[in-house]
């Protein structure tokens, strides 16, 4: 039988099997993102605790299967080392939490490394839970998973020419190119080309740098650069998310397409 593996985990995703069972998305510290099955879990309160709720922060035991992909989870616990998520008391927790998680599920490969994306959605998540949703914590978090999956935005400087971004003149956010081009460029480079005003580009470039704790209390960028990462998203995943219509309704401010 194969040892049984433990790793801190987020649940992303969770759906009934059969009158008893669970299947649950994952994303672990260890071992990146797991699809697994919890025989037993509508039933056994005592080795799974009710921890397989999306947001649910826990300790998870499991055993891998020697064919097929799901994993034998065959606990899940609370740990003191673990911060709980507390989503599910407001409205707008819900909606940019179910968010960030979709998201995360939409850029994290199965067995691939994620160390790095599991860091960046715990903050959030422990974010939202203690402070609340907001604009600005949403670009945030955006932006740094982007970075996480290689798709760095460069909002701070022109890919042309690297001239520093100023907040009084507009600058041309080009998607193939993930990131903008100054005034100066913009004629010389063919690509279609999203205008944003200076100061939304200064703002995203602010939030890409700062911790997502210290993001919930920046001021956001403005529609403009929210439809910058909207169509840089759908370019990534060519769809868009189901969650992202209930974080657009949900949360003020920032149009996006």
């Amino acid at each position: 039988m194969p040892a049984e593996e433990a790793s801190a985990a987020i649940v992303l995703r969770a759906r009934d099997y059969s009158e008893s069972d669970r299947i649950v998305t994952l994303l672990t510290r260890d071992f990146g993102k797991l699809g697994g099955i919890a025989k037993g879990a509508k039933a056994s309160r005592r080795r799974f605790e009710r921890k397989l709720e999306p947001f649910s922060h826990a300790m998870l035991y499991f055993r891998r299967r020697p064919h097929g992909q799901l994993v034998f989870i065959t606990r899940a616990e609370a740990s003191a080392e673990l911060r709980p998520f507390n989503i599910d008391d407001d409205l707008g927790k819900i909606a940019l939490g179910s968010y960030m998680l979709e998201l995360t599920e939409a850029l994290t490969s199965e067995g691939a490394e994620a160390g790095g994306a599991y860091r960046v959605l715990e903050e959030a998540l422990w974010t939202v839970s203690e402070r609340g949703a907001g604009l600005a914590l949403r670009q945030g978090f955006e932006l740094k998973f982007l970075r996480w999956a290689g798709f760095g935005l460069e909002f701070a400087r022109c890919r042309q020419c690297a001239a520093a971004t100023a907040e009084d003149a507009p600058a041309y956010f080009i998607v193939s190119r993930g990131g903008i081009v100054c005034a100066r460029c913009r004629p010389g480079v063919p690509e279609g080309a999203l205008r944003l005003e200076g100061q939304s580009a200064v703002s995203l470039a602010r939030l890409a740098e700062l911790s997502l704790a210290d993001a919930h209390d920046t001021r956001p960028a403005g529609a403009d650069a929210a439809l910058a990462i909207s169509r840089f998203l759908s370019s990534v995943l060519d769809r868009r998310l189901r969650s992202a219509a209930f974080v657009d309704s949900v949360l003020p401010g920032g149009s996006r397409a």
